[in-house]
């Protein structure tokens, strides 16, 4: 009986938890909506059941079904730019999920080609620079505050101007042909900015001649387009730079790829932000000149040496000029303070439906200089985001235009000017040439009354549609265009010429046009397969670009009076140039999620370039990528619980690149200037070669991607390496055909390696304090590993196979002989003698020295405590370049010198590195061998604090019930301070005489209504 009881309740138990398990085990069904705290749907966001890593995507309308799901499973809730959650599934009620915006810096959006995604999950190498970290920089132009803060990333500025190009160089220098620049491809809110070197004046040292085409030469040696782009305009800057991330902008992403975002109405209530901002800038160092005293004896000095007598054939600036006269012409031109003032007004706001955002900017910079100069910027930006009450269909359009005026001078050189000469004006206030007679030859302050003037207009337009036909199906369209437009005037007056030499006037009239129209259809599928997510998309571009120029001079004017009207010019000249540039590919990415932790992207893009001829049009480039978010493995979590976040990842690809001129491959022919028979005769412009065809760019990259303690702190480093050949290059030709050259492609390879780190952590992260600070550096290696023939090419005398393409040829200076005074080199080759072969076809006595950045980074701080914020970048670079002594003659003439040149000298057995004085160089070699040896190149490597923030914003009850939502005081400084070994002003900037970077300070307010 007691058996039996026992089994009886045996199977009782069993028959319930078997129905107990059944229930647990019952396949649900959950639906769910899932939006934003503003109440949008999120349309395409992930749903994954984290038992069995099968999943959803939302539609349109944010809503989503996922099946076969068990009570009490975990449902993973994750959509770019937002914190992911995770929520119990049941089988009751719907779920309504609100995402919040992310604010960990892995999950917040990305932009990419042709659509988002983040740092967690992104399978390529991008750096971002958000409008917080633009807004603190007092600079004009967008590209100036990259610096420093992607690694990699080298920015310099090629002049002190404000409205001067700006140089990119990411991962160093792929091309051999040093007409060819580094600059990125750059795309704006999706249209991409082309301009095309219509004169041939580009090159890799200065960069482009950006707005500027004409021909006619500026101040700064060009306009970038971006000094007309408002950086508070900005809303984010991502730059992308291995195969992975720029792959699928083809053959125009072999430089890498800058895409700038501006801001973007929001879902609320209507907001006005305006800020007001004044200023000042000045130039921050000057070099050490010799005053009149030390000028003078050196002049008498060198005479002496010379065995030369004191009279006016030998130095009419000790005869004739004024003794006891000083004048440091570095101060009378430089020294001078700039003013800035700086008006921003936006409004903002919308609903679910459409928002909207519209801003309006002002921009007053006055110039530094003893001539009158200033820069002057307006522009308007706009954009509105639409979607229909379905969401199934979205538009977005986005436009800015702006205005810029440039009122500059063409610096005189003056730095070398005794600092005895006369004053620049007579007591009439005119130019004094006379009064600088017998060296008047010297006198070249004509230029403060030539006036250069330019005005630029830019124009971009983009528009965004998609509409999602099914669920997870979404087509798209990306349309842009953009055109600018500056005119440029020139004067050379008769007032600003020697009279002795009877001169007559001239003026020059210069516009530059171009507009991009760009058309982009997409097609977009996502959806789970297996327990990953799928996303593909299939795309094509068609883009078309015309850029041309017009000149207009007139010469021999005889009153300066009538030089405004180019028709009353007795001699007149006319010139206008006009390319066209077309460019159409076919893409498709195709990106595999499983399990969240592994990731696959594959790109692929077919192109195709005006710029070669039929049979070689086409190139197919494409990318592998994929990562591993090795952290979210089980045994990670119990291994290593302080690492929150580890990804390695890696890429390869193929990106093309088609630098050459436009219509090389065709024969060109231009009207000669002089007739022939009463015709006028063509003449053929170049040789041509119809299989001119893509260089080839092949990168790799691997990379650790690592957070502690709850991603406080991370850590990055990437290793690349990027091969570039095919290299478009001249080949030399018989001077007989015609031309010396022809340009081709050439087997000749190009290598860079480099490593890049970065390390970022929230020191402290407290109610009241928090104290975040990064640091970045990229190191880079270039190398030209391989060039057949080099010896007969024209580039013999620059480049050495094994070695940096930035690479120059000099002699090793060894000091100045005890004895004579002369300067002495090492005699490498042994002959006993100093030898240099400029054509590079022998061996000669020099040595390389490689001008390229070792590396560059910053370390950046911010720190907010209570109402007070405040943050320094600190920049650093590790570099080499010419110094101040290249640019200075021997010294004893009639040209003043750096202080260094008083440790000259003057007696048999005397040691020291500067050779005796004289008047004549030409005297001995060793002087002009001097100029070209490693006396003239020094260490040029500098840390600048680039900038500094320090804002206080208002308690908020001072402001409750008067419409003001918030108010803030900042003060902003750039370029404070350089700590520097270099023999120069600016390390940045290298040359004797050229403009500094000028230290800028602002002070300004800032309130949102």
């Amino acid at each position: 009986m007691k058996k039996i009881t026992t089994l009886v309740v045996a199977a009782v138990l069993c028959m319930y938890l078997n129905t107990v398990f059944s229930q647990n085990n019952t396949a649900l069904t959950v639906s769910g909506t899932i939006r934003n705290t503003a109440g949008e749907p999120l349309s395409g966001a992930s749903v994954t059941n984290t038992r069995t890593g099968k999943g959803t995507v939302t539609n349109a309308s944010g809503a989503f079904t996922i099946n076969e799901v068990r009570e009490k499973d975990k449902l993973r809730i994750s959509y770019i730019g937002y914190a992911a959650q995770t929520v119990t599934a049941n089988k009751d009620n719907p779920l309504n999920i609100v995402l919040k915006d992310a604010t960990n810096e892995l999950d917040k959006v990305v932009v990419q080609a042709y659509g988002t995604t983040s740092q967690r999950l992104a399978t390529g190498n991008i750096g971002v620079v958000r409008s917080e970290d633009i807004a603190k920089q007092p600079v004009m132009n967008p590209l100036q505050a990259l610096q420093g803060m992607v690694p990699g990333v080298v920015v310099t500025n090629t002049s002190g101007y404000a409205n001067g190009p700006v140089k990119i160089e990411i991962r160093g220098r792929n091309s051999i042909n040093d007409k060819f620049t580094s600059d990125p491809l750059y795309v704006i809110d999706g249209v991409p900015l082309t301009i095309l070197d219509l004169m041939q004046q580009d090159s890799y040292q200065y960069g482009s001649k950006g707005a500027i085409q004409s021909g006619i030469q500026s101040p700064a040696n060009g306009q970038s387009p971006f000094f007309n782009i408002n950086p508070q305009d900005i809303e984010s800057v991502e730059i992308l730079k291995d195969a992975d991330a720029t792959a699928l902008y083809g053959s125009r992403g072999a430089n890498g790829v800058i895409l700038i975002t501006t801001k973007k109405g929001k879902n609320g209530k209507t907001d006005v932000d305006v800020k007001l901002t004044t200023g000042y800038s000045q130039v921050p160092r000057f070099n050490k000149m010799l005053n009149t005293e030390q000028y003078l004896a050196m002049r008498r000095e060198a005479l002496s040496n010379d065995g030369l007598a004191v009279n006016i054939n030998t130095a009419p600036d000790l005869t004739e000029w004024d003794t006891t006269r000083y004048t440091d012409w570095q101060k009378y031109l430089w020294g001078g303070n700039g003013k800035t003032i700086d008006a921003e007004l936006s409004v903002s706001g919308g609903n679910a439906f459409t928002s909207f955002r519209v801003g309006a900017n002002y921009h007053y910079q006055a110039d530094i200089t003893a001539s009158t100069g200033s820069y002057k910027r307006a522009g308007l930006s706009a954009n509105i985001n639409h979607s229909s009450v379905n969401n199934r269909f979205k538009l977005s359009l986005t436009s800015l235009f702006s205005k810029t005026l440039s009122d500059m001078r063409f610096l005189p050189s003056v730095l070398t000017i005794p600092p005895n000469a006369p004053d620049v004006y007579n007591k009439e206030g005119k130019l004094n040439f006379i009064g600088w007679r017998p060296l008047a030859n010297l006198y070249n302050f004509g230029t403060i009354l030539r006036p250069y003037n330019s005005n630029t207009y830019i124009l971009n337009n983009g528009l965004q549609l998609s509409y999602q036909l099914v669920q997870g199906l979404t087509l798209k369209a990306n349309l842009g265009y953009s055109n600018g437009r500056t005119d440029q005037f020139t004067q050379v007056p008769i007032a600003s010429q020697n009279p002795d030499a009877n001169p007559t006037g001239n003026a020059n009239l210069g516009n530059s046009f171009f507009e991009n129209y760009i058309i982009e259809p997409q097609v977009e599928y996502s959806r789970f397969i297996g327990s990953g997510k799928l996303t593909a998309l299939v795309g094509g571009s068609l883009q078309t670009n015309n850029t041309k120029s017009n000149v207009l001079s007139g010469y021999g004017y005889v009153k300066d009076g009538t030089m405004d009207n180019i028709g009353t010019a007795p001699s007149i000249y006319a010139s206008n140039t006009e390319v066209q540039y077309k460019y159409v590919a076919a893409f498709g990415r195709l990106n595999y999620i499983l399990k969240n932790r592994y990731i696959f992207n594959f790109n692929f893009r077919r192109d195709g370039s005006s710029r070669f001829g039929p049979g070689h049009r086409f190139g197919n480039f494409g990318s592998a990528g994929g990562a591993w978010i090795f952290t979210d493995e089980k045994w990670m979590h119990t291994g290593m619980p302080f690492i929150s976040y580890g990804k390695l990842r890696g890429s390869y690809g193929l990106t093309g690149s088609d630098p050459s001129y436009d219509n090389q491959y065709l024969s060109r022919w231009t009207y000669a200037n002089a007739l022939y028979n009463n015709i006028q005769p063509l003449l053929p412009n170049n040789h041509t070669d119809s299989t001119l065809h893509w260089q080839v760019n092949k990168k790799t990259e691997i990379a650790l991607d690592l957070g502690f303690l709850k991603d406080a702190i991370s850590f990055s480093a990437s290793w690349y390496s990027n091969r570039c050949d095919n290299q478009i290059v001249p080949f030399p030709t018989p001077a007989f055909t015609g031309f010396t050259s022809v340009t081709s492609n050439s087997p000749a390879n190009v290598r860079n390696t480099g490593w890049e780190f970065m390390l970022k952590g929230n020191i402290i992260n407290k109610k009241l304090m928090q104290w975040a600070s990064s640091f970045q550096i990229g190191i880079n290696r270039n190398k030209l590993i391989a060039y057949p023939n080099l010896s007969q090419s024209p580039y013999a005398s620059l480049y050495v196979v094994g070695q940096s393409l930035n690479i120059v040829k000099v002699l090793h200076n060894t000091g100045v002989d005890p004895q004579t005074g002369l300067y002495t080199f090492e005699d490498k080759t042994g002959d006993g003698k100093i030898t240099i072969d400029y054509r590079g076809k022998t061996a000669d006595d020099r040595y390389i020295i490689d001008l390229s950045p070792k590396f560059d980074g910053s370390f950046i701080n911010n720190l907010n405590f209570r109402n007070w914020n405040i943050n320094l970048t600190f920049y650093f670079r590790k570099q080499r370049q010419l110094n101040d002594l290249f640019s200075l003659k021997a010294a004893g003439g009639i040209s003043n010198q750096l202080t260094d040149v008083l440790k000259r000298w003057q007696t048999p057995g005397d040691i020291t590195t500067v050779a005796r004085f004289t008047t004549n160089p030409g005297s001995d070699i060793s002087y002009s061998n001097f100029g070209s040896s490693d006396a003239v190149y020094s260490d040029a490597s500098f840390i600048r604090l680039q900038n500094l923030s320090l804002s206080y914003t208002l308690p908020e009850k001072l402001f409750n019930g008067k419409g003001i939502k918030n108010c803030s005081v900042f003060i902003q400084g750039q370029n404070l301070f350089l700590l520097t070994r270099y023999k120069g002003i600016d390390p940045e900037i290298p040359g004797f005489g050229n403009m500094p970077m000028l230290r800028v300070v602002n002070l300004g307010i800032s309130a949102k209504f």
